[in-house]
């Protein structure tokens, strides 16, 4: 007896169905054949490695970044070793987030460099391990998958300090690397197809192909986002809250899954002492209240020159009341408020104005929100720490400012110690509930020991205040109404380090100072090498060299490292060695400013 011919339907049905696996055959195979052929990078944060003595551990994937990011423009994460197997009795931490959680401008100041000094005083018999997995210039969608791998890394704790760059970072409304998807479906599609060598293809041949400008080929810093502005009535903020919270979710739930607790942290916006970087009128102001506004607001800054702070408020309240969406007005009178001792107004006040500058490089009020409003409705092993609150409460009139922060997002030494120091109840609170320690440490360190323990000396201060300068003198921050009031500030650190650091006795101290740092921390390869810089950098070579060496034999592959090796060998003469130090710095990071040009053959 004959089959029954099969109907349309069903023949359409079928087909799509072998299409559908000839579809994935076929991108399985691509996929195989570029793996094998060395192609494109993996999106995974961790890598394994083998030491000289066949010891395997766990390093940092430089190239973890590059699925979001052109090859130009990758980020890299802080470079770390951890054993392939935690030994027993280690207690493993993992700090989430970006450049304010990295450490920026320098990542040997972080707090998690910070806690991982009081936790070693604290306890000095425990095994800590503790990773900056925090990368400039990501957000949480990033840091979701940065959490699933190190999941992976038999981590006990994560402490997520993110929300600055949800808006501007990858897949934000305002972002120059990934696009903005509104959807989170179609937004974690896209991350994984970035991840396989296919997608990274695809990406590679439209850039090469797009008649556009496409994505930037040399890294601008904030300049690079100039002309992406983003007001406070955006719709598409409704989807980065949302975005924002499914991230931090996920990120909790991978802790959970791998027996982690997570610390989930509000973070730290300067709104005292910083302007706004773009201020936006209320779109629908009309030409002639626009007129009348112009002149409050002109009228008021001539009584603030005159010291007419009572006619100045006067002014902009009239400017107020024809449109109260101006950042850089509401700035203003929040800092008026202050000077009159009205706190608690300007504290309002301020707050709003960071909620409504349209270069939004700072959390807003409302992403801060829900991380406070987040863990009642999630894991049990996740815990809210606002330190933005706790930090205003020791603040110059209960409003962060200037005394935590280097500018609108990255801790000082300062701030990052009162971070530390907030978090270490936590953490400890942790460790016993594991029975990991016993129930009473050691007293926590002072901040001075803190700065101690790390070598925070003139030489490193001096370094941070001329990177700071160079981006004071720079857009965004030359539009701010204060810039100029921040580069004289940092300008008179800067002079009056530098006139430490030019005294007859300078070395010395300096090496006082570093001697004692590393004799309390001989296999920290970090402070080996910020000693061995700060030698180089101060005519002193042959002490850098061994420093130098030291911490290349931890970690081979840290750029600023070789290239200081490269410059201590030349100082001394060893120019062979000074040539094979740069061409491996120039392998790995051939556009680094700091590389001298290449030897002509």
């Amino acid at each position: 007896m004959a089959a029954p011919a099969l109907s349309l339907r069903r023949k359409l049905f079928y087909a799509a169905i072998l299409a559908a696996i000839a579809v994935a055959l076929l991108l399985g195979v691509t996929e195989a054949a570029l793996r094998l052929a060395g192609y494109g990078y993996s999106p995974h944060f961790a890598r394994r490695a083998q030491l000289p003595g066949g010891e395997t551990i766990w390093r940092e994937n430089r190239w973890c970044t590059a699925p979001y990011f052109s090859p130009a423009l990758v980020r890299r994460p802080v470079a770390f070793r951890l054993p392939e197997k935690k030994a027993p009795g280690t207690y493993r931490v993992f700090v989430l987030g970006s450049s304010a959680a990295m450490g920026d401008p320098e990542s040997s100041f972080s707090f998690a460099r910070v806690l991982e000094t009081m936790l070693r005083a604290a306890y000095p018999r425990q095994r800590f391990e503790i990773v900056n997995a925090a990368i400039t210039a990501t957000n949480s969608h990033v840091a979701r998958g940065i959490a699933a791998d190190c999941a992976r890394l038999e981590p006990d704790l994560f402490i997520v300090y993110e929300g600055h760059n949800e808006v501007i970072g990858p897949f934000g409304p305002s972002a120059v690397f990934a696009p903005f998807l509104r959807s989170e479906i179609a937004t974690r599609a896209t991350v994984w197809l970035k991840g396989t060598r296919t997608g990274q293809l695809l990406a590679a041949t439209s850039r090469a192909f797009s008649g556009g400008p496409g994505a930037p080929e040399k890294w601008g810093g904030m300049a690079m986002f100039l002309h992406r502005k983003t007001t406070d009535d955006d719709p598409q903020l409704d989807a980065v809250r949302s975005h924002f919270r499914e991230n931090l979710r996920a990120i909790a739930a991978a802790g959970q899954r791998a027996g982690a607790s997570t610390l989930l942290c509000t973070v730290l916006t300067n709104q005292r002492d910083f302007a706004p970087f773009l201020s936006s009128h209320r779109p629908d102001l009309a030409p002639t209240d626009l007129a009348r506004w112009d002149r409050h607001f002109a009228a008021a800054e001539t009584a603030v020159q005159a010291k007419d702070f009572a006619l100045a408020e006067t002014e902009y309240r009239g400017a107020l009341a024809l449109d109260d969406r101006h950042a850089e007005l509401v700035f203003r009178l929040g800092r008026l408020a202050l000077q009159a001792g009205r706190n608690a107004e300007a504290k309002t006040l301020l707050a709003r104005a960071l909620d409504l500058d349209a270069l939004r490089f700072r959390t807003d009020s409302k992403l801060n929100q829900i991380i406070r409003d987040l863990p009642s409705a999630t894991a049990p092993s996740l815990q809210a720490v606002d330190l933005a609150s706790s930090l205003a409460a020791r603040s110059e009139h209960g409003i962060v400012g200037d005394e935590f922060l280097y500018e609108h997002v990255h801790l000082t030494l300062r701030g990052a110690y009162e971070v530390a120091r907030e978090l270490l109840p936590h953490i400890v609170a942790d460790l016993a509930q594991r029975r990991a320690v016993p129930a009473n440490p050691l007293p926590p360190l002072t901040y001075e020991e803190v700065r101690g323990r790390l070598a925070y000396t003139a030489h490193e201060q001096a370094m941070i205040a001329l990177e700071l300068l160079t981006r004071f003198r720079a857009p965004p921050f030359t539009a701010q109404s204060d810039d100029q009031l921040r580069v004289r500030t940092w300008e008179r650190r800067a002079e009056q380090t530098n006139a430490l650091l030019a005294r007859a006795d300078a070395l010395t101290a300096l090496r006082a100072l570093t001697q004692q740092a590393l004799a309390l921390a001989p296999d920290d390869w970090m402070l080996a090498r910020n000693a061995g810089m700060m030698f180089a950098s101060r005519g002193a070579p042959e002490e850098a060299l061994p420093l130098l060496q030291r911490a290349e034999t931890w970690i081979d592959d840290d750029v600023d490292t070789l290239i200081a090796l490269g410059t201590a060998h030349r100082a001394l003469g060893q120019t062979a060695e000074a040539n094979t130090a740069f061409a491996t710095a120039r392998t790995l990071e051939p556009r680094h400013p700091a590389l001298p040009p290449p030897v002509q053959q």
